[in-house]
């Protein structure tokens, strides 16, 4: 991370609407309902789940043709029924808004209470990263001193693209909207105007003890606040009560809120999240972007010596194509079940197994693994046939992180060895057949810690490829639109398996067209003379008139991607914007040939 600088751009701060800001749809209804309606009983309800109290929903009382929304005290949601979990008893507070004819109306704040403390609800790994653990605290440092001096970082706050996330900077993959990163050297820019001076900032305290609490002391600003936070492990976002996220005064009045509480969206995103380092992003107001903070914990800074550096990482060393053999582009769906043989060792930091004898219990060979990468979707198989499913992202550093906690399936009867008990897994290792060349074997491993909280070795689960499955050559298609704010809408993907006509359909609406593209992902990789004319466009279900002569064909954001450019703002299209708004519907049909005969697509 600490080496991970990008280049700034110029000029390329796009202001894209955050995923989430506005809705799908919205109707105003039948009805206008003014703030005071809209409360508990009368407009919605708010239910505690039987068996667990902790577990609230929000429920709609309204007709369905109101759109709805909710301040909830972890943020802001759409949608009904809505649940949230809360770990910590307490008094709480949610409003429910709907659309009217003068906007969004939210009611008054409406109380409810938590009585008991849900410790299932803090067992994700963040809370112990961020906290210590439940009845432990820890305390976070701006990543540079009164001396000048960044241990971790190249500084204490680097800028990021307004959609970048957990995803992008965490999980390292490329993300749709504005994402891009300007890691700023601290010592190069100080003097500049923007950059803070050096100096005791104070510290940020997080402590499970007694409920979530934050304690922030802010040198810069004489602040001495104590408030409550929350994090959402899911979606990796946090937020304070009655207290402020550690930052420094030059941009104090550049973010309307720094309780991360503030309009759609701008709940603080925790972009990434170790034992030693941690940054969240803060949008500012005015030539948007996200002021990335760093901090490092108080045992890093302590411990950390004048001219020391952060301890290289071991990594499992994958051949660079191991992607394509964990998701082949002509196999969606991947099943796997563990070797009966050889089911699990304890395997380096390097990913090599250790060669640890263990004697298996019986069944194990019908532990299954199955994933579908063209859905994104898992499922774990125990050896009672207790399934367990969910979505998952794979990161090109081969960590499978999984929407759902696998319970523990016990290996041995001699030792301690369980599957899964967590939702990350790794890729240690993979291994093909000789005579094919296809993938047989996966190794995935479980993280192992000291009593230090060091990962010094994995737990490895040894998987083989079952024959079989859906075989499919397909390759991802997706239609794009902007306007001239740079707000993006997408159609759904579509799978190209072959010769024949495929239509794409976007559902919003704008006023504003500014560009129109269509890509067909890595098709130019196994498909150099590939295809696609344009037969039907579609504003509203009606077709409109097009010369598809004239639309640009060429490649996407990489050289494997073919692109049609329907409406190029700078190419022979661009006068063409304004007959491309739409109120409902856009939709675009083409005709494609995986072999036309020659290059077209360049």
């Amino acid at each position: 991370m600490k080496n991970n600088i990008f280049t700034l751009a110029v000029g390329a701060v796009l202001s894209f609407i955050l995923a989430g800001c506005t809705p799908e749809t919205s109707s105003l209804g039948t009805k206008d309902y003014a703030s005071a309606d809209l409360v508990e009983g009368l407009a919605f309800t708010i239910t505690k789940d039987a068996s667990n109290p902790n577990i609230v929903t929000f429920t709609s009382l309204l007709d369905d043709s109101y759109h709805v929304y909710w301040i909830t005290p972890q943020g802001r949601a759409q949608g009904s029924p809505y649940t949230i979990n809360i770990a910590f008893d307490g008094t709480y507070a949610v409003q429910m808004g709907i659309d009217t004819r003068g906007g969004v109306v939210f009611g008054p704040e409406q109380k409810f209470t938590i009585d008991d403390f849900c410790a299932d609800f803090v067992t994700d790994e963040m809370w112990t990263l961020l906290t210590g653990g439940v009845g432990s605290s820890k305390k976070w440092f701006l990543d540079l001193d009164e001396n000048g001096v960044s241990r971790y970082f190249a500084g204490p706050m680097f800028f990021k693209g307004t959609d970048d996330c957990w995803e992008s900077v965490t999980l390292g993959q490329t993300i749709d909207g504005d994402s891009w990163s300007w890691d700023a050297n601290w010592s190069s820019i100080a003097g500049w105007g923007f950059t803070t001076t050096a100096q005791d900032f104070g510290y940020m305290e997080f402590s499970l003890s007694g409920g979530a609490n934050v304690h922030t002391v802010q040198n810069d600003l004489g602040r001495d606040q104590s408030g409550t936070f929350l994090l959402d492990t899911d979606n990796h976002t946090i937020k304070f009560s009655d207290a402020e996220l550690l930052h420094e005064s030059v941009y104090d009045k550049a973010v309307d809120n720094w309780q991360g509480q503030s309009e759609w969206g701008n709940v603080f995103r925790l972009l990434s999240l170790t034992k030693d380092a941690m940054q969240i992003g803060v949008i500012r107001n005015s030539d948007a972007c996200i002021l990335c903070y760093n901090y490092i914990s108080e045992d890093y800074f302590n411990n950390w010596t004048e001219g020391g550096t952060v301890e290289e990482v071991i990594t499992p060393s994958l051949q660079d194509d191991w992607r394509d053999y964990v998701e082949p582009k002509t196999q969606y769906i991947m099943s796997y079940k563990m070797s009966e043989d050889e089911p699990y060792d304890w395997c380096s930091l390097d990913g090599k197994a250790k060669g640890i004898s263990v004697t298996p219990v019986s069944g194990v060979e019908d532990i299954a693994f199955e994933m579908n990468h063209n859905k994104n979707t898992y499922k774990f198989t125990d050896i009672d046939g207790n399934t367990y499913e969910g979505t998952y992202t794979l990161s090109d550093d081969g960590i499978f992180t999984f929407s759902g906690v696998i319970p523990g399936i016990s290996l041995s009867d001699v030792d301690n060895a369980t599957l899964f008990e967590g939702t990350t897994l790794r890729v240690l290792s993979i291994s093909t057949s000789a005579a094919t060349g296809a993938l047989e074997e996966l190794w995935l491993g479980k993280e192992i810690y000291d009593d230090q909280g060091s990962l010094y070795e994995y737990l490895g689960y040894h998987f083989i490829l079952q024959t079989g499955g859906e075989s499919i050559k397909s390759y991802k298609a997706v239609l794009s639109f902007f306007d001239t704010g740079w707000g993006f809408q997408y159609s759904d993907e579509v799978a190209i398996t072959g010769d024949g006509s495929y239509t794409f359909t976007i559902n919003g609406s704008s006023s504003d067209t500014y560009g129109l593209f269509l890509d067909v992902y890595k098709v130019l990789k196994d498909n150099p003379n590939f295809n696609m004319t344009v037969t039907d466009i579609k504003i509203d279900g009606s077709s409109i008139e097009f010369d598809d002569t004239i639309i640009d064909r060429g490649i996407g954001d990489d050289a494997t991607t073919a692109r049609r450019y329907i409406v190029n703002p700078w190419g022979a299209t661009a006068g063409t914007a304004s007959s491309f708004n739409f109120t409902s519907t856009l939709s675009v049909t083409i005709k494609v040939e995986m072999d036309c005969g020659e290059v077209v697509m360049k």
